[in-house]
């Protein structure tokens, strides 16, 4: 992971980009970006679970049950920092201003018996790794609550289970315009889309 943080540290410096948006359950990988990256030149922002997320532990690999050192005989398992969450206080004490609980982009709404176009696309991302399908949703998640702007290039960082193994460069978009495309409601404007613009950092998971 500290190549991770080296690699994304560089680029930033080379490119100007002061936002960083990390993905963390558990607030761990949040902390860590602090502590790697520091908040003088950056500004992390942070985006976990929805509210009222239980795993099943039944149904956790045991990779994952071992990152989240799940205790022997537990059957459930909370995800997410809530808004109550100690963790959330330590967050905010380490001057990380944003700290977004929202539903998974890629998730949409569950269908009974089938799918949803967003699953469809979930899909898709997660043939480049768990860690690029959540850098891509956290970003579009960022955008909407406004912590950055639609057109504005931010970096990503993300992964699986409690390890962050990807940061990619993003020129984020708000969720409804990943495409490019806007309702015939909205005002007339470019509508910006969101655009992969670089791999920073990627390790094979």
């Amino acid at each position: 992971m500290d190549e991770l943080f080296e690699s994304v540290k560089k680029r930033a410096k080379e490119l100007g980009v002061r936002k960083i948006v990390v993905a963390s359950s558990t607030g761990d990988s949040a902390k860590r970006a602090v502590r790697e990256l520091g908040t003088k030149d950056y500004e992390i922002i942070v985006v976990t679970d929805r509210a009222e997320v239980i795993w099943d532990v039944a149904s956790m690999s045991k990779e994952g049950r071992e990152a989240y050192e799940i205790k022997p005989g537990e059957k459930e398992h909370p995800s997410g920092i809530a808004h109550d969450s100690p963790v959330r206080k330590e967050l905010k004490d380490m001057r990380i201003n944003w700290t977004i609980q929202a539903t998974e982009v890629f998730r949409g709404i569950n269908v009974p018996g089938g799918c949803n176009v967003a699953q469809v696309i979930a899909q898709t991302l997660y043939l480049f790794g768990s860690g690029t399908k959540v850098a891509i949703e956290i970003t579009l998640i960022a955008c909407d609550a406004g912590a950055v702007r639609a057109g504005e290039d931010v970096i990503a960082i993300a992964g699986r289970d409690k390890g962050l193994n990807t940061a990619l460069l993003l020129t984020a978009a708000h969720t409804d315009e990943f495409f490019g495309i806007s309702g015939p409601w909205a005002a007339k404007k470019p509508i910006q889309k969101l655009r992969v613009k670089e791999v920073i950092y990627k390790r094979d998971c």
